[in-house]
């Protein structure tokens, strides 16, 4: 049975150390194959921000898989953001914004939907190109069947009605009927709430954010932890209360010929 952690929205620059010790302790007892942090590692995307990001991640005693968030670019210096985006990123994470995980159990791609500018009005909406679903495709297709596919964006795929208005990331829709077949859950993060849907036959789960202060109303901090493989998976979720992170529900899901179904 694989066991992956998914954390998301860090927010270093707006963290809190208590919950960031809670987080290593309870992953010690969790003891997951691989951590996913799906995006906004940083507040600002300021230096002293990502140098706390890159000092977390050499605490981490498991494998990582890490994608860029939209505060990881940074608003305040617009050449910076138009002419060298990655810059920070690439000098204290990784030279990778789109990393793969291979393990004989499961693949877990990366995807990068953060963008340095658009027509949309709001830059903090993402978006999936048409060469980002060919590439994952090609990946997927050199797949053993029976590995499990992960793929791991900022931005998300499929929202709550109360939330619609945050904005699914752009060509979600199309990105997800080209998956159908061949991915079995997106972990995604950036509207900082829990959450594990299907759509299209793939599962869609959310973290909300781990370590930040930035938290919605009537929520609290936590991260998910996803166990099974192609067949049957579970999304836990970890929420923190009474000074630590602990067990607050499990969703479960079956795949079946016309892909993934919530079991009641």
């Amino acid at each position: 049975m694989t066991i992956i952690a998914h954390i998301s929205d860090l927010h270093f620059g707006c963290e809190s150390p208590i919950l960031r010790e809670s987080l290593l302790e309870t992953l010690e007892h969790i003891h997951p194959e691989l951590v996913v942090i799906s995006g906004d590692l940083t507040q600002q995307a300021s230096r002293l921000e990502f140098r706390a990001a890159r000092e977390f991640l050499s605490t981490l005693p498991y494998p990582y898989l890490i994608v860029p968030g939209n505060h990881d670019l940074t608003e305040r210096n617009l050449p910076e953001r138009l002419l060298f985006p990655w810059q920070k990123w690439r000098h204290y994470i990784s030279p990778e914004l789109e990393p793969t995980k291979n393990d004989e159990a499961f693949i877990a791609i990366g995807i990068n939907t953060a963008r340095r500018a658009s027509l949309h009005p709001d830059w903090s909406r993402g978006s999936i190109s048409r060469l980002q679903v060919a590439r994952i495709r090609r990946q997927l297709q050199t797949t053993p069947a029976s590995s499990l596919r992960l793929l791991t964006a900022h931005h998300p795929f499929w929202l709550p009605p109360l939330f619609v208005h945050r904005e699914l990331v752009r060509h979600g829709e199309t990105a997800l009927q080209a998956f159908r077949s061949e991915v079995d859950i997106i972990l995604s993060g950036h509207v900082h709430l829990a959450y594990a849907q299907v759509t299209q036959g793939v599962i869609v789960s959310h973290a909300g954010t781990t370590l930040s202060n930035r938290l919605l109303l009537h929520h609290t901090n936590s991260f998910n932890v996803i166990r099974g493989d192609r067949e049957r998976l579970s999304v836990e979720l970890m929420e923190w209360g009474s000074q630590r992170f602990r067990f607050a529900r499990q969703q479960v899901f079956q795949r079946h010929e016309d892909g993934w179904h919530q079991q009641h």
